[in-house]
């Protein structure tokens, strides 16, 4: 079969509707066919900017999550009543019941007038009371986010676990706790083009070194030969030299591909 024939399943590999068969002598093709993976990779990138689909229902764990965050959100913005608000109501109940206070009620509210005009000439605290709520506000979005994504990562739908996989890039601030969701997705999602795109969401992660150590762990877990050829090629442009112990595993490992095994060849000369 000649590379135009492949051509034509890459749009069916990409969906998913390739046969187990077919599959696999395409994924063997890819991996030793440098212009045939360029073309599957920019259809796997249109494929996922086309899959959207309809919103799930947010799970129970990502509805609580919210309520808390919302609420603790409203506590933050609600304004405090400041003590001569107070003063004032009182004061102004007093000078309806007993006209003969009036006079130390106005004195009141020259002492209080002054006092406000005090606390307005302290922009510096205001400034920082506000820049403590924006950044409050801020961590609880990128917490609600990394909420979202978790709870995507769980969807039976493969084009709703490949969105999960793109809230990273909106997520400031990755935690440990995402960091094993994606690398769990790598290992053990049935979709190859969901742990396609997690490889290449975690490659933009590798300042983290959890992340690096979670990918050369999971070199020898894989077991297509696409993959493993796009995690050779991760690891040289990583330059992660802890990853040539577990590219031998990979490359003693009975019936790999042919073109995969020059492929993890290369990685490692590169790496030594």
């Amino acid at each position: 079969m000649n590379c135009n024939q492949y051509k034509e399943q890459i749009t069916l590999l990409v969906t998913g509707s390739l046969d187990p068969n077919q599959r696999l002598e395409l994924e063997n093709h890819l991996a030793g066919c440098p212009d045939c993976r360029t073309e599957f990779e920019s259809s796997l990138k249109v494929w996922n900017l086309m899959g959207e689909s309809t919103e799930p229902l947010p799970s129970e764990t990502l509805r609580t999550g919210f309520e808390a965050i919302l609420k603790n959100y409203k506590e933050e913005s609600t304004p405090i009543r400041k003590p001569w608000q107070g003063l004032g109501i009182g004061l102004r109940q007093l000078w309806r019941s007993q006209p003969r206070l009036q006079l130390a009620y106005a004195f009141i509210l020259l002492l209080v007038g002054c006092s406000f005009g005090y606390l307005l000439s302290r922009p510096a605290q205001k400034e920082m009371a506000y820049d403590r709520q924006v950044s409050s506000l801020s961590s609880q979005v990128t917490e609600m986010k990394q909420m979202m994504m978790l709870s995507l990562l769980e969807n039976p739908s493969a084009s709703e676990r490949i969105k999960a996989v793109g809230y990273t890039e909106d997520i400031s601030n990755v935690n440990q706790k995402v960091i094993d969701a994606l690398l769990t997705t790598l290992n053990e999602d049935p979709n190859l083009n969901v742990r396609l795109v997690t490889l290449e969401a975690l490659v933009k992660l590798a300042r983290e070194p959890s992340v690096r150590e979670g990918l050369v762990k999971s070199i020898t877990l894989q077991d297509s030969p696409l993959l493993q050829s796009a995690i050779a090629d991760v690891m040289v442009k990583l330059q992660e030299k802890r990853s040539v112990k577990s590219l031998e595993k990979l490359l003693n490992k009975k019936n790999l591909n042919g073109m995969v095994k020059v492929k993890i060849e290369q990685s490692i000369r590169k790496l030594t």
